[in-house]
């Protein structure tokens, strides 16, 4: 490793669609102010699916905290959200979902043309063995999802190859804290041996036994990065799902793998301290 560590933040902006009972999406504009784009809980650009806009961190598992917080507020200042049945992944109804990526990394640290390279060999083309492939297609036919798609930001840079990986915490931990791995290793180790496993077609026509016949490849590098060992048991969740040749959406379903839930009982109910504090005493006494 380099001897001056340079590390970043890791944020994101990741898109979910909702549909109510009758299965007929759920307008977001409908539900949020679609020109406040600082809420943390708001509208993506076609204002149809929602967007999470989660505070960064140089930890990726603090902005799944920071996700899960904002599932909770919104849950618990319009608890209409819990009628609706909550989507991640690729396509859904119609509509494309994005699971992009924000690096605090300027220009003159690394080119960000470089550091999306780095990015597309190892996180973007390992997120394309967990998406259903019909479905991917679709995306990156519409134009979304491509190799090598980026943006510069005020910050940094944003990845934008990805789908939306918010189907669970889990899924969110092992794809956040894969690309701050990622990245750790291209700003700090000089002396890593990269390799080049996809082409732009890979992630244009998902051709994914391409990509699945290099993976043991991918994986042997991932390994040997720096943090792997810090984040083995997120990152792992990658290895058993590819291998065992399953997508990232869960059976149970995006909220309920979250945890949201009806808070209102929580609040309303008012909490008799007094006879917490008489089972504290009752309980030491017992103790004792």
């Amino acid at each position: 490793m380099n001897e001056k560590v340079i590390d970043f933040t890791i944020g994101a902006d990741p898109e979910f669609a909702c549909v109510n009972r009758n299965n007929h999406i759920v307008t977001a504009n409908d539900y949020v102010n679609e020109d406040d784009e600082d809420s943390e809980f708001g509208a993506d650009g076609c204002g149809v699916t929602f967007e999470i806009r989660p505070g960064p961190s140089k930890e990726p598992l603090q902005v799944v905290h920071n996700i899960h917080d904002i599932f909770t507020r919104q849950v618990i200042a319009k608890p209409e959200f819990l009628k609706f049945k909550w989507l991640a992944g690729t396509w859904q109804h119609g509509y494309p979902l994005g699971g992009h990526v924000h690096f605090g990394i300027k220009n003159n640290v690394i080119a960000h043309a470089d550091a999306v390279s780095f990015l597309d060999h190892y996180v973007g083309v390992t997120s394309l063995l967990m998406e259903v492939k019909a479905d991917g297609k679709k995306r990156r036919a519409d134009g979304y999802g491509c190799m090598g798609d980026m943006r510069v930001q005020d910050w940094g840079f944003e990845y934008r190859p990805m789908s939306c990986w918010v189907s669970s915490p889990y899924v969110a931990a092992a794809m956040l804290c894969l690309s701050k791995t990622v990245m750790y290793e291209v700003l700090n180790n000089s002396k890593f041996e990269w390799h080049k496993f996809a082409v732009a077609d890979d992630f244009y026509k998902m051709d994914q036994a391409r990509v699945l016949a290099k993976f043991p490849e991918i994986w042997a590098d991932i390994t040997k990065m720096h943090l792997y060992q810090y984040y083995k048991p997120y990152i792992d969740l990658i290895y058993f799902l590819v291998t065992q040749k399953l997508t990232w959406l869960t059976t149970s379903g995006m909220r309920e793998s979250w945890g949201v839930v009806n808070f209102q009982p929580c609040i309303t109910n008012k909490i008799d301290l007094g006879v917490l504090w008489a089972r504290y005493n009752h309980e030491g006494a017992v103790a004792q």
